[in-house]
């Protein structure tokens, strides 16, 4: 459904609303970062943790089973260390969400976390869109732990007298179908491959042929908002594990005119967000993971023709780093999160503190102001500070 509300006007801000974005680099005057009490392993079904978890964890990702204690501790310190940054050094407006249980989440069923609002909500213009989850643990996520920042917003918003749309996921009414046709148990004895009925071929990109299907079905939208970027009135994003077709089409009738969606062809058989693999540094320039796309598929869309397009001049994935042992697990991620960093603006970035070969590559390869946050429990969780957060204000450049 889509409910129409007013916008904000914070004090604190020299902006004339709160929810107005259409960039992920003009500065920022308003955000939220999310808070990774009781965080759970999610649990969804063999294929799709398959499909998107680092091998070595899978073991991890089962009912009810929650985060290491210290590192959801440490995580939580990392967030509210990060809001004061923001919030002090930088004079930003920080909205934080409630703590919840998520043993008790879904009826019981257990749900994720708390710490990454990015995959549920983005502001497109002054629109917020709420994603249509395709995890199930995911489900409801957003009422959970952000209705009350959400009511503070569109309170404020009326008594300034402003607007803003708010498009809130629809419900699912009965069983949900988008597993329909791929759990393990749907698999033909004799060839091991699921039913193909209502599944979405994956396609070949370059003579690469990507896996031969996503682990979702096109049986209803579903979509993750961290599979879409802002650039102006473009939005680019990707089909992956949790994002589909009817999705997309959803995405494309909620949001306001101008506004349009792109998709990149990549070639991650793991796709899921596209925010560790393209990284808007400013307008007209962007750094990119060259194992999952390439240049000429980013200047196959007009918004790139003339932008200076960068891949990250060596592979995460093989550096070795001090101290490993003593850091945690990446349970979610590859080394790739490197690219999930925020701008506060467009000479200014965040990123992690111990990413220091990547900071020192920003710093004098592009002149940007680095600021080095520790973040690594958070990334154990499954993102970093572009998952963390929602942007709500960018000022217009």
């Amino acid at each position: 459904m889509i409910l129409k509300k007013d916008t904000v006007t914070p004090s604190t801000l020299d902006s004339p609303t709160i929810i107005s974005a259409s960039n992920e680099y003009s500065p920022l005057r308003a955000l939220i970062i999310g808070r990774a009490t009781h965080s759970l392993f999610p649990s969804e079904p063999p294929h799709m943790i398959r499909a998107t978890m680092p091998t070595l964890h899978h073991p991890e990702f089962r009912p009810h089973h929650p985060f290491p204690a210290d590192i959801v501790a440490k995580a939580d310190q990392e967030l509210d260390n990060f809001a004061r940054v923001m919030t002090d050094r930088f004079g930003i407006k920080v909205y934080r969400p409630k703590e919840v249980n998520w043993a008790k989440a879904n009826e019981g069923k257990g749900g994720y976390t708390g710490a990454m609002p990015r995959d549920g909500l983005m502001v497109v213009g002054r629109t917020m869109v709420e994603a249509c989850f395709g995890w199930g643990c995911r489900r409801g996520e957003i009422e959970l732990a952000y209705h009350d920042v959400l009511e503070d917003i569109m309170e404020t918003a009326r008594k300034a007298g402003e607007s803003v749309r708010v498009c809130r996921a629809p419900k699912i009414v009965g069983g949900d179908t988008l597993y329909d046709g791929l759990l393990d148990d749907d698999k033909p004895e004799k060839d091991g491959g699921a039913k193909q009925n209502g599944t979405i071929p994956r396609s070949s990109q370059n003579g690469k042929q990507t896996s031969t299907h996503w682990a979702i079905n096109n049986t209803r939208p579903a979509f993750d908002c961290a599979d879409f970027m802002r650039f102006g009135t473009v939005l680019i994003g990707q089909l992956s594990h949790v994002t589909n077709p009817k999705g997309v089409d959803y995405l494309r009738a909620v949001l306001p005119a101008p506004y349009t969606v792109e998709l990149l062809n990549t070639t991650d058989d793991h796709a899921m967000h596209i925010d560790a693999t393209i990284l808007p540094l400013r307008q007209g320039t962007l750094i990119y993971c060259p194992s999952r796309v390439t240049e000429e598929e980013l200047r196959r869309h007009e918004v790139f023709r003339d932008w200076d397009l960068r891949p990250l001049p060596w592979n995460p994935e093989e550096e070795e780093e001090e101290e490993e042992d003593e850091g945690p697990p990446r349970y979610m991620c590859s080394k790739w999160l490197v690219l999930n960093a925020m701008s506060v603006d467009e000479k200014t970035i965040v990123v992690e503190e111990r990413q220091e070969r990547f900071a020192r590559w920003l710093e004098e390869e592009f002149g940007m102001e680095v600021v080095r946050l520790p973040f690594r429990h958070v990334n154990s969780l499954g993102g970093s500070f572009h998952c963390a957060t929602v942007d709500l204000v960018r000022k217009e450049l």
